[in-house]
């Protein structure tokens, strides 16, 4: 080892003869040697850390690549390493890198709001905080409970390094993550993740949001001059602009980089050989809540019932929502739902026939089953009608009954028509024209065609009755005051209730996001969602592992939801699940909780 010169007090280098003469020196000398050779041993390269973790997880490299680094990150086993490679690796960088090689960046990002041990992480970003939470909950797990400090600049020492490796090498075998944490009084969240994929996914990465295909061919031609390959095509009436699929994660980082320098943000798309492989990765969030805090109902799209939107914008007020029932899709942006929906009192939505209906009122009396409705607009003199629709347009004759759900206006029609707006069973005005306001709070009857000439003697100040009935009157459904309609069925007090409702086998018994809402045996209410369609996050669940999981969960009653692209839970003013669709699907409607008394 060659000795650089250390300059003292009188600006002499130290020789052989001065440390014969001072043998005090000569031992404080060899200390500072001992301990600066102590130190280099005692720190770990990130190069070499990277390496470790990347036979610990025991991928193989693509082919023809020899450099650990690069192979890590062509398989997406690490986020992109920032400062020097031949750097020491600090403690928060190893856990960073560890908890992303086993599939949980997206975890990491749902637990980014999860209450930490720590002491001395203030300085941290909410991601790397939501990576030490899934590195403390997951088992078998990367970091210690029941200390406060954690060490975020800490260089790692080779031990500390092998034991991470070792615990990743493990994690294979059989990973786990559960946290519960509740962040109001009168919630709980609850979050799990099982399994860990055990061969790199194939990757696509897509822009959305085109609003025509002129629109999206221009930005494939911009990526094109930058030297990034791209298609167009479009999903549900919305244009994309699409990656080729690739083997490795590479290609995808330069079309995201070059999206990104265009003023475009990508998603990315984790594809498995097969999405049944045992051990695969599933991950579901549940969202409990205490009846005597929140206020359950139903929440819609700002610009109405026949417009489609994002659930959260949905959610004004509410402390949590889940996405709704199925619905139609008409276009971009709009449809309509399918099957029952009412909303502190008012019939919104009619009942689909065959599918569970979940009712319920403030009192947190809830019924499931079937719903039969029947309306009956009744007028002076006592001639009366069937009312043929709510909320809806016609084309031809019909009766329908519109509410402020419908949006700001009833719809324009070409044919007769008598528009009576009611405040309750008062006629307050008469229309004969399609295309006017609905007042909020008050009803509008409007009859179209030729039935219309029924309607002609209304006046304002008469009294018009609408008559409705629920399962030919029973006072108990009568009672709710809120419901959606989904199917099937999952547990019915406590034991798994497993009928299709004529559902294709493809939503029963293939693995898919779910949604569904329900109560526990506590009488508590709960949200939850199971992600799917993602190699790396999780596959997804079919109805019958949803309802097992529930039911281990303590759950009595569970109705399933819209699911696939539509799952979708908010808390806590962010979403708390990982689309698979990499954005939120616009839906009809969604069910939202409501702090009571505004707290």
């Amino acid at each position: 080892m060659t000795l650089r010169n250390t300059p003292c007090s009188d600006h002499r280098p130290y020789s052989s003869r001065t440390l014969k003469k001072s043998p005090l020196a000569l031992l404080l000398l060899l200390a500072l040697l001992f301990a600066g050779e102590a130190f280099g041993a005692q720190t770990v390269r990130k190069d070499a850390f990277i390496t470790q973790l990347f036979q610990a997880r025991g991928l193989a490299a693509p082919a023809g690549e020899k450099d650990m680094v690069r192979a890590a990150l062509e398989l997406d086993l690490i986020p992109v390493p920032e400062g020097r490679l031949d750097a020491p690796i600090t403690m928060k960088e190893a856990i960073v890198f560890a908890v992303h090689s086993l599939g949980l960046a997206s975890v990491a990002d749902v637990l980014s709001g999860a209450p930490l041990p720590f002491r001395d992480i203030g300085r941290l970003k909410p991601l790397e905080r939501g990576y030490l939470a899934a590195a403390l909950n997951m088992n078998p797990p990367l970091l210690r409970k029941g200390v406060t400090s954690f060490g975020p600049s800490k260089k790692l020492t080779p031990k500390e390094a092998r034991n991470i490796a070792a615990i990743v090498r493990a994690a294979r075998k059989g990973l786990s993550l559960s946290v519960k944490y509740s962040p109001m009084k009168g919630m709980t969240v609850q979050v799990n993740r099982e399994g860990v994929h055990d061969r790199p996914p194939k990757w696509r990465a897509a822009v959305n949001g085109f609003d025509s295909r002129e629109e999206a061919e221009f930005f494939r031609d911009a990526l094109a001059e930058k030297g990034v390959e791209g298609t167009v095509d479009s999903q549900n009436f919305d244009w994309r602009v699409r990656s080729a699929l690739s083997e490795t994660y590479g290609p995808i980082r330069g079309f995201l980089a070059a999206c990104e320098s265009l003023g475009r943000n990508g998603v990315v798309f984790a594809s498995p050989a097969s999405w049944d492989t045992q051990g695969a990765p599933r991950f579901w969030v549940m969202v409990i809540l205490d009846p005597a805090r929140f206020d359950i109902r139903p929440v819609f799209a700002p610009e109405g019932l026949y417009a489609l939107a994002p659930l959260s914008s949905m959610t004004t007020g509410a402390a949590a929502a889940v996405n709704g029932g199925y619905f139609s899709i008409s276009g971009k942006e709009r449809g309509a739902p399918i099957g029952a929906v009412i909303e502190r009192g008012v019939m919104v939505n009619p009942p689909y026939k065959g599918r569970t209906i979940l009712g319920w009122n403030g009192k947190n009396q809830a019924a499931f089953g079937q719903m039969d409705w029947r309306a009956e607009v009744h007028f002076p003199g006592g001639g009366f009608m069937d009312v043929t629709g709510l909320n809806r347009t016609v084309k031809g004759d019909g009766v329908i009954l519109f509410t402020r759900h419908f949006g700001e206006c009833t719809p324009v029609f070409s044919g007769p028509v008598v528009e009576a707006v009611l405040d309750g069973d008062t006629c307050v005005e008469v229309r004969r024209e399609g295309g006017n306001p609905i007042p909020p709070g008050k009803r509008v009857l409007a009859v179209y065609g030729t039935p219309a000439r029924f309607a002609e003697s209304v006046t304002p100040g008469d009294r018009v009755r609408i008559v409705q009935t629920v399962n030919g009157g029973d006072p108990y459904w009568t009672s709710m005051t809120n419901a959606v309609q989904g199917g099937p069925f999952l547990v019915r007090k406590g034991v798994l209730s497993m009928e299709t409702e004529n559902l294709n086998d493809s939503i029963v018994n293939k693995r898919h996001p779910r949604s569904v809402i329900g109560l526990t045996e506590k009488g508590q209410w709960f949200f939850f969602v199971g992600d799917g369609r993602n190699a790396v996050h999780s596959v997804g669940f079919t109805l019958a592992e949803t309802a097992e999981i529930l039911k281990k969960n303590g759950v009595s009653y569970a109705l399933n939801l819209d699911g696939g692209g539509s799952s979708t839970l908010y808390a806590g003013g962010r979403i708390m699940n990982v689309l698979s669709d990499g954005r939120e699907r616009p839906v009809s409607y969604g069910v939202g909780a409501f702090p009571k008394g505004g707290k």
